[in-house]
Order: C-alpha cells, then structure tokens, then sequence
C-alpha cells in the first residue's frame, strides 16, 4: 500500500486488499482456533484418561499388596486392554508378571515379560522386564533362552552389572565354576559398593572361591 496516499483512497485500498486476501485470512483464523480449542480438548481427554488410569493402578497395587490376585488380574487386563499407550499398562503387567513368580507360574510370567519387552516405550521398564525375564528362564532351566535375552539388551547402561551378574548365574548353573567366577568378579567391579545388591553377588563370588577350592582339594 502507498502510504503517501489520502485517507479516502488509502480506505479504498483496503476495502479492495480485505477483498482480496480477507477470506483467506478469515479460513486461517478459523483453522488456527479450530486447531488450538482442538488441541486444548485432546490435552485434556489425555489429562483425564491419565488419572483414569492412574486409578486403576493405584486400585492395583493395593490388591497386590493384599494377595487379591483376582483385583490385579482385572485391573491388568483393564488398563492392558483400555490404556496400552500409557505407562501404567507395563506396570500393570510387570505387577502380574511379580504376581505370577510368587506363585511359581514361571511360564506365565515369562509371557507377561516378553510383553512388556515387546510394548514398553519406555527403556527403564523394558531393560527391567529383560532382566527378571532371564532370570525367570534360569530358574526354568532354559539357560540358552536366557542367554538369548541377555544379548540383546543394549550395552552401556545402568542394568549392566545385574545383567552380568545373571551371566553368572548362568554358568554356575553350568557347572562351570571359573567361568561363573570370573563374571562375578566382573558383575562386582561394575557394582556400587552400596549398591543394595551387592552383598547378595558377593556371596555368590564367595561361594564359586570356596565350590572352586573344594574342587581342586577332592581332584588331589
């Protein structure tokens, strides 16, 4: 717009500028409200489906606590079925996966885990279900399907010095005690001294020194 123009004819510049542009303008107006009252209300459905869901768990791990295993089964398969995407479906069935262990269910606490593995997006609770999953297939028996487990768990991380703890466990139960030792050694030297764990894998250490002492003393 010429801006030396007079008053008259900078109004009919505008009249004919709204007349070419304004209905664009108008649309995009109405589009941008749309999508911000749109994005308000998805903000708030989630809001709610969120403490819905955080209910249900709460309701959850109170049966959990008390034994009421058949509470936690339905709530577990409420939020699984009902509110996948949210975090409290991997702690539903990380819950049902505790519920089946302290039953010696291990078969289906094995599935419970995979699916957590399978469905988490989150890395913490994925890198936990990996864990109590090959120790529940040690304690099967199935020392190959652990092994399995374990190696595809990412490198670097915290859960490094349980993994490699478990690989020890693995080889104790092979019958191979040196090896069993050794990652033991290893599983100590990557833990914490305060680390809540680490007197239990002490032990463990301890108890392949002395099974390795006895060895050679019976062999002479």
């Amino acid at each position: 717009m010429d801006f030396n123009l007079t008053d008259d004819e900078k109004l009919v510049e505008i009249k004919k500028w709204w007349g070419d542009n304004g209905g664009s303008i108008i649309t995009g107006v109405v589009l941008g409200l749309a999508v911000l009252f749109g994005t308000k209300a998805w903000l708030a459905y989630q809001d709610r489906k969120a403490e819905a869901a955080s209910n249900i768990y709460t309701t959850l791990m109170v049966a959990l606590e008390r034994g009421e295993s058949q509470v936690v089964t339905a709530k577990a398969s409420m939020l699984v079925s009902d509110y996948t995407g949210t975090p409290y479906a991997t702690l539903a069935t990380l819950a049902l996966a505790r519920m089946s262990i302290e039953a010696d269910e291990l078969a289906v606490a094995r599935s419970h885990l995979q699916w957590v593995i399978d469905n988490t997006r989150s890395d913490i609770s994925r890198d936990t279900a990996r864990l109590r999953l090959a120790r529940v297939m040690v304690a099967m028996d199935d020392l190959d399907g652990a092994i399995v487990v374990l190696d595809q768990a990412a490198p670097g991380t915290s859960f490094d010095p349980l993994y490699t703890e478990v690989r020890g466990d693995i080889e104790l139960a092979r019958g191979d005690l040196a090896a069993a030792n050794k990652t033991y050694q290893a599983a100590l030297d990557m833990t914490d001294s305060n680390a809540p764990g680490r007197h239990l894998l002490q032990l463990k250490y301890d108890s392949t020194v002395v099974a390795s002492i006895t060895a050679v003393e019976v062999s002479e």
